[in-house]
């Protein structure tokens, strides 16, 4: 292998790692957009939120 396909493999390991600590250790919950039905291109395009918890920001 070469230097730089170390360098892709070490930063890809580090971006994988991260991503899963933020997923399942972080403890901040969702994001805004992780809180409603609609998809993300939806919630942009037409502004429309209904949120998944009958209205609150947490689950109960």
């Amino acid at each position: 292998m070469s230097r730089l396909n170390i360098i892709f493999l070490i930063l890809i390991s580090v971006m994988m790692l991260a991503l899963i600590w933020r997923q399942d250790f972080s403890g901040w919950g969702d994001r805004e957009w992780h809180r409603c039905k609609e998809s993300l291109f939806t919630q942009v395009i037409f502004n429309e939120c209904t949120l998944i918890y009958n209205g609150e920001q947490e689950p109960a």
